[in-house]
């Protein structure tokens, strides 16, 4: 409460001191006005809104090939999960989001001209859903990204928690644009080829846009920071104790032994700790994908035609999306314990063992896990006016998105039968005979590689191989009706309204293969098939309340109700004018956001890394929804000030403040793991946490159960800064922007009973957050004349700690990166463009995560070298 009094204190005082010491100055009102779109129903009424911009020029400049580069431009945005990671994100390669505020991957609404777009037929690991901002529209066909920074559930609904982002397209295109670029960096290249143009159509305007967009890998192994072995292979490294050669527990000791063939030269990824160490282990560093191999196809087309007094609108789009992204030869036997009798014929150890590591060893290579995304979208609007000049609007979309995600993995039935002599797609167990013909044994042992023991031919070994054979869907329809004018009018002020009725369904399904639904597959586990919808139904209000010139206030209300649970949002905010230089506005407003169908009826398999027993593991976990949930809830409060001291040069600060509570997540693995662990430590037996957790005879962990749950509250506050100035300058114009934001506090409370845990600056493994840095700062200098233009991009990013468990070092360093792009017009219609993203080839910061850094914060690729070419036509 303190904190919260001396920050709005602190903005109360900027407010109060710009207004009072401004009172004399004069400017033309023009400067003082932005021009927006976002954050408000009413034509004209969003000035009220802190909105942040992102055009096409800042855009090229940051070197943006493809939408999941948006995100690092907007400093209020923090914990997205836009750099594939397939150690933690195995199931949404390929996708990006935004997260503003932090405050979660579904909380920040998305739209497009205005409307809603489906979400991703995938989850991020924690159980969040998202809109998918990949698979959009091409980037030639986007005119600039708006961004709504303080709640906005009383204009827009649901999922408007954290605020909204609005990427707005290009129309009415007088004449046609094909654009190509080339992108190389250390070990990857992308390119993209675009195309734009616009026709008369039936007495309308089309607009038709093309992209394909290509990224090729950048492997783990082409950058030294990623290595283990950089590392000493410590612990907290790309490294495992499920190796192959394997490690086998050992009844007549009551422990485990390393594969005799531990420690032979012929598997350079295989070690142990020490002479002594009880486990082969497995240095997988080289194995995962940066950036992995990514081909991208969108199709977008905008018609407009005006019909009598009315106007239609009518868009589709269509996006498909092909990812191919590494992992580790085979993954690791987590979700069984298979037994290697005494009787198989290599087994050196003379009595039954159990099999702790992996089908296959680092010599077998990487293998792939495949993820298609194939996303449409079509809208329709007609818009008219009443004969008392109000104005009304009829808006129709439907929108999908289909995933087929497969990804390779070790069928344990197989495999164990396999152990026992009965291997092989010709064997008849019933029939047959152990080790005879067609029946074969799998050897599991470093013999098999190195022509010592039984060999694994490749039929044997892909008969022990299944697939995830993911197959599921995302849809959202929504029809709306809108009405807007004048309400009323005095001498000195006016009141505008705006009115109107929302109708959204929403599914989501998932269909595993029958590997998965009957828990054969010995790392992706357990998961059954599902299919939800819900329904919600909205009337909002909204007011813009002119005062005089000078003062203008906003009032809106909105009542949404989905599968009977009714949530009332209401908003009031205001602008001041205080001289034609100065301008001030205050906002508060409570929103919500209804559970998503996944976290109501779905259920999720993963295997987070966690630390257990002195070691990290990978662990199988289910996490089960939960139909009575209840809607998470916000309380926003912002205050702002915008002055324009000189001509050309307009400073803003905003302070901001959201009490969520009820946040919908999954529980933490590592909570309950460590909760069991101190039950245990102290003398309980069958408690509720011991009760959730499963191991093998040997000990090793197997199984966590989990649930998605209402967390009770994240309250967080802070400072967004921004500056923008230019003026004319040798003979053009030189132009220098700045935002900055400031977090104060990030303070997470996972219950009523639970201690409120600090987030703010911290990677938040242990809890429900994701990586927060303090600060983050995006600078931007440029000068155009004539027929060239040069812009200069630097990005900070601030110093931040490590709360993983099992680390030795928590600090991860600041970062400082910069980015250039010369343009030059050749003649009246080519345009060459080169960029350097990276200019000075830093790497990310070290943090002892798996990979030496945070893909969560941190750019691998290093520095990034484009040429493009734009021809106008």
């Amino acid at each position: 409460m303190t904190k919260r009094k001396i920050l709005m204190g602190t903005a109360s005082a900027f407010w109060l001191a710009v207004a009072a010491g401004a009172q004399a100055q004069d400017r033309d009102p023009s400067l003082i006005d932005d021009v927006v779109v976002t954050g408000s129903r009413i034509a004209g009424g969003e000035r009220i809104a802190p909105v942040e911009t992102v055009g096409r020029e800042t855009m090229a400049a940051a070197g943006v090939a493809d939408a999941s580069q948006l995100v690092r431009l907007v400093a209020a945005n923090s914990g997205s999960e836009a750099q594939v990671d397939q150690l933690n994100q195995p199931q949404s390669s390929g996708t990006a989001q935004f997260n503003l505020r932090n405050l979660g991957l579904g909380s920040t609404l998305v739209l497009v001209d205005g409307q809603r777009w489906t979400s991703s037929a995938v989850v991020a690991t924690d159980g969040s859903a998202f809109v998918d901002i990949n698979s959009l529209v091409p980037m030639i066909a986007l005119e600039r990204v708006e961004v709504v920074k303080d709640g906005a559930s009383a204009v827009y609904g649901s999922d408007a928690v954290a605020g909204v982002v609005n990427f707005i397209t290009r129309h009415g295109v007088d004449r046609p644009e094909v654009s190509a670029k080339y992108a190389v960096a250390d070990g990857s290249e992308e390119s993209v080829i675009q195309a734009l143009g616009g026709f008369e159509l039936l007495g309308g305007d089309l607009t038709l846009a093309a992209s394909h967009f290509h990224r090729s890998a950048l492997g783990s192994d082409e950058r030294d920071f990623t290595q283990a072995e950089r590392y000493g292979r410590a612990a907290w490294t790309a490294v495992t104790s499920y190796g192959q050669p394997g490690s086998y527990f050992r009844p007549s000791r009551n422990g485990f032994s390393p594969d005799p063939a531990c420690g032979n030269p012929a598997f350079a990824s295989a070690y142990k700790n020490s002479p002594t160490d009880t486990f082969c282990r497995l240095d997988y560093s080289d194995f995962f994908d940066l950036t992995p191999e990514e081909t991208r196809t969108q199709i977008f087309a905008d018609y407009r035609r005006p019909i009598g007094d009315m106007s239609l609108s009518l868009q589709g789009t269509w996006s498909s999306t092909e990812t191919v992204a590494r992992q580790s030869p085979s993954l690791p036997i987590l979700a069984q314990s298979l037994t290697v009798p005494a009787s198989h014929p290599d087994n050196p150890f003379g009595e039954a063992v159990l099999f702790r590591g992996r089908l296959l060893g680092a010599e077998a290579g990487a293998s792939a896990a495949d993820f298609d995304y194939e996303t449409w979208r079509l809208s329709a609007g007609l818009d008219g006016r009443f004969a008392n000049g109000w104005t009304w609007n009829l808006a129709a979309t439907s929108s999908r998105q289909h995933v087929a995600y497969d990804k390779p993995d070790v069928i344990g039935s197989a495999l164990q039968r396999a152990l026992n002599g009965f291997g092989g797609a010709g064997c008849n167990p019933a029939t047959g005979t152990a080790g005879v013909g067609a029946c074969q044994y799998f050897n599991p042992f470093g013999s098999a590689y190195l022509g010592t023991g039984t060999a694994n031919g490749a039929a044997l070994v892909d008969s022990l191989i299944g697939y995830t054979g993911l197959r599921g869907a995302s849809t959202l329809t929504t029809a709306e009706a809108a009405t807007s004018g004048q309400a009323m009018a005095w001498n000195g002020g006016s009141v505008d309204l705006a009115l109107g009725f929302q109708y959204r369904r929403s599914g989501f399904r998932h269909d595993w293969s029958d590997l998965v639904n009957a828990g054969d597959l010995l790392t992706a586990g357990y998961s059954p098939d599902f299919e939800g919808d819900q329904q919600a139904l909205a009337a909002f209000a909204e007011a813009r309340i002119h005062l005089g010139e000078r003062i203008e206030a906003q009032a809106a209300g909105r009542y949404e109700s989905y599968d009977g649970e009714g949530r009332f949002s209401p908003k009031a905010a205001v602008r001041w004018d205080v001289t034609d230089a100065v301008a001030l506005r205050a906002s508060w407003g409570q929103g919500f956001r209804a559970p998503s169908v996944y976290a109501q009826s779905g259920a999720q398999a993963a295997q987070p890394s966690v630390f257990d027993r002195g070691a990290f593991v990978f662990v199988n976990t289910l996490t089960s929804g939960d139909g009575g949930l209840k809607p998470e809830k916000s309380e926003s409060l912002s205050l702002g000030a915008l002055w324009r001291p000189v001509e050309g040069l307009q400073l803003g600060l905003d302070a901001w403040r959201f009490d969520y509570t009820d946040q919908v997540v999954k529980e933490s693995a590592q909570a309950v793991i460590d909760q069991a662990a101190a039950d245990t430590a102290a003398g309980l037996t069958g408690t509720a946490a011991q009760g959730r957790i499963t191991r093998s005879p040997s000990g090793a962990l197997t199984f966590v159960q989990l649930y998605f749950i209402n967390a009770s509250s994240i309250e967080t506050q802070g400072i967004d800064l921004s500056a923008r100035y230019g003026r004319e300058l040798w003979g053009g114009r030189a132009t220098a922007s700045a935002t900055w934001t400031y977090v104060d506090s990030y303070d997470i409370r996972l219950n009523d009973e639970a201690t409120q845990v600090s987030g703010v600056g911290s990677t938040n493994l242990s809890n429900i957050g994701r990586s927060l840095p303090r600060n983050r700062g995006e600078f931007a200098l440029g000068w155009s004349g004539g027929t060239n233009a040069l812009t200069a991009l630097v990005h900070y990013t601030d110093s931040y700690r490590n709360d993983r468990s099992g680390i030795t070092d928590a600090t991860i360093a600041s970062q400082t990166t910069a980015d250039l792009l010369y343009s030059r017009t050749i003649g009246a219609d080519l345009d060459l463009a080169l960029g350097v993203v990276n200019v000075f080839d830093k790497a990310p910061p070290l943090a002892q995560f798996a990979l030496g850094y945070d893909p969560v914060v941190a750019d691998p690729r290093g520095r990034v070298i484009s040429v493009g070419l734009a021809k106008r036509f």
